[in-house]
């Protein structure tokens, strides 16, 4: 499923607007800055494909004219509406009839205007009214994912066979684990007209519901383990249905159904108002049990667009991205884009084509593509257009960055100012944790710096030399410490005299305009993690941006932190070691890093004693 291009007579700020979209990627990302039209182009893509789905028996309206074209599988589709006529590739026609359409538009919303939720909530509340019947034998085209979808996505991605790549993905990126086998679904009276419950009353199971919907909780009822009666899985004082699924039966009784069928049958009951809540215990890799709700947006976002995909793989779909960063901390929009193309290598890529709108120049740092959609208005209009991806990101930083930036340095001076001491800028937010630590147990002395958080490495580097902090710090020295990963890139680009040539005391540059040493993560004893750096010890050479070393891996090899890494494959054989998951990282510097020995510490004793000497 692709689309092609686009044309919109008028709707809002969008007047005469065409599109073309960029080739066969299944990701076409927009950009711009608030209030340019992005929005306003997704509402319009939701108001052309509901007259598409409404027109394919009856004629439809809609408030403005309009040009599209898609393909999907071999055939392209050329849908032209002027002044009240709709021709169907060349041909006037009442109706679209038979031509292929997307069969599902997802729209996923977590920007500042409730514009896109209130659009396609309405045609969602169309298709409950057409089936208060209860047999809920429409999938309805529109799905509207929101927060209130995250239980049910984590649930049947979890109530995949323990082999699913599915499966393994979220609870790799989510660091969790199943830790129990029933998984529980309480159903609520739906939302319309209703027959009480009774008793005895086999007709009455379930409100009266029919169909597809009782089908579906029916051969629920054959997962439940034990003995059971329709009367007993009811709570009478609450008016609910409560159902314990054992998840070995489930997947015996679903063998054949797809993940997305799963998902039709469970959001056909959420629209008539019946799913009140569907549950499957989850812990962390300790065991410690965790609520999804407990997952902060950044940790679940990645699992909200992968559930999407793969649920909606066997189908022709759209799926509209409005702002999906919106409210992502920075370090969570950096990555953003790598845990989207996740999907590039699935079979969704095939059938699904993305539309991703952001107004973060962070996103687009780690964008592949050279090309970026970029909105704009001009005379008043919206307009889009392609620009190469380091000009739309300096377009974007115009204002948004420096804001950030300026946020960012005020509490950075606020924390100088207090302290009155030296100032270490780390790559990783647990960092500060983790050097606290270490130097609590390798002097007695008070910490002569503060080490703080310095958000990723490129903007540490560019702190280090930002002549604002250093104006702050009065003649006090500016200390930054950098991964020994890709980070080494950004600390070689930095013009200075090196005066630690040792990798495992940590390479160290002095800045030459200012008093500012730039440092690399010095490298363990342990030789696993060494030969992911080292290349040759006696002349302190190293795999350079290739390296894979970051601040946890200085405590791999403890049984205590064994749960945090796996072993993946590289190119040409072998593995590496990796951290398991970034969602785990805050517990590992809170949890576990109190409980190694001090013998682990001593790999930052070099450092130390070189911030003693030059404070």
């Amino acid at each position: 499923m692709r689309l092609k291009s686009i044309w919109i007579s008028e709707y809002k700020n969008l007047r005469d607007f065409t599109l073309t979209f960029d080739g066969d990627n299944f990701l076409e990302i927009f950009v711009g800055k608030n209030g340019t039209g992005k929005s306003n182009f997704f509402e319009a893509l939701v108001e052309i494909f509901n007259f598409m789905f409404q027109s394919k028996k009856r004629r439809s309206e809609i408030n403005f004219d309009f040009e599209l074209r898609y393909l999907i599988g071999e055939e392209e589709v050329h849908l032209n509406r002027r002044l009240g006529e709709l021709e169907v590739n060349g041909k006037k026609r009442a109706t679209i009839g038979n031509v292929q359409t997307p069969e599902n538009v997802i729209v996923y919303y977590s920007g500042h205007s409730d514009v896109i939720d209130k659009t396609v909530d309405k045609y969602a509340k169309a298709f409950a009214r057409r089936n208060k019947s209860w047999t809920g034998d429409e999938a309805r085209e529109f799905i509207n994912i929101g927060i209130e979808y995250k239980e049910i996505l984590l649930t049947i991605l979890l109530l995949q066979p323990g082999d699913s790549p599915a499966r393994q993905f979220v609870i790799n990126k989510l660091g969790i684990s199943v830790t129990g086998g029933t998984a529980r679904l309480r159903l609520s009276p739906p939302s319309f007209q209703h027959i009480p419950v009774e008793t005895g009353d086999i007709t009455s199971f379930l409100w009266g519901a029919q169909g597809v919907s009782l089908t579906f909780v029916e051969r629920l009822l054959n997962c439940v383990k034990g003995d059971y009666t329709r009367d007993s899985i009811f709570e009478r004082t609450t008016n609910h249905y409560e159902i314990a699924i054992d998840l070995n039966l489930f997947q015996e009784e679903f063998a054949e159904e797809t993940s997305s069928d799963l998902f039709r049958m469970l959001d056909n009951l959420k629209t008539l108002g019946m799913l009140e809540s569907l549950s499957i215990p989850i812990g962390l890799s300790d065991g410690r049990p965790i609520n999804v709700q407990d997952f902060s947006d950044g940790q679940f976002q990645s699992v909200y667009i992968y559930a999407i995909s793969e649920l909606f793989k066997d189908r022709n779909c759209i799926t509209l991205l409005d702002e999906p960063d919106s409210f992502l901390h920075p370090e969570w929009q950096f990555g953003f884009l790598e845990q989207v193309s996740d999907i590039a290598g699935t079979d969704a890529a095939e059938t699904n084509h993305v539309l991703l709108s952001s107004h973060s120049a962070v996103t687009l740092i780690k964008h592949a593509k050279e090309k970026i959609g970029y909105f704009d208005i001009k005379n008043g209009n919206a307009k889009s257009y392609y620009l190469p991806k380091h000009v739309a990101i300096r377009k974007l930083s115009e204002n948004l960055i420096k804001y950030t930036e300026k946020d960012q340095l005020l509490s950075i001076i606020n924390a100088i100012q207090f302290n009155a001491k030296p100032i270490l800028f780390t790559e990783g937010h647990i960092d500060p944790i983790i050097i606290k630590e270490a130097w609590q147990r390798l002097f007695d002395d008070e910490m002569p710096f503060i080490p703080f958080y310095g958000f990723s490495c490129s903007y540490l580097k560019q702190l280090i030399q930002d002549p604002r902090i250093h104006r702050e710090m009065d003649g006090k020295p500016v200390f930054g410490m950098f991964d020994f990963d890709k980070a080494y890139e950004q600390w070689n680009s930095i013009r200075g005299d090196q005066e630690v040539h040792s990798l495992v005391q940590g390479l160290t540059k002095k800045l030459n305009e200012h008093n500012a040493y730039a440092i690399m993560l010095p490298v363990p004893e342990n030789e696993r993690i060494r030969q992911q750096v080292v290349l040759d010890l006696d002349n302190n050479t190293s795999f350079e941006g290739d390296a894979l070393c970051e601040i946890e891996h200085l405590f791999y090899g403890d049984p205590l932190t064994d749960e945090f890494f796996e072993e993946q494959p590289v190119a040409g054989g072998g593995t590496k070691i990796t951290i398991k998951a970034d969602a785990q990282k805050e517990r590992f510097a809170s949890d576990v890093i109190p409980r190694l020995d001090s013998a682990y510490f001593e790999v930052f004793r070099p450092v130390f004693e070189f911030i003693r000497q030059k404070v």
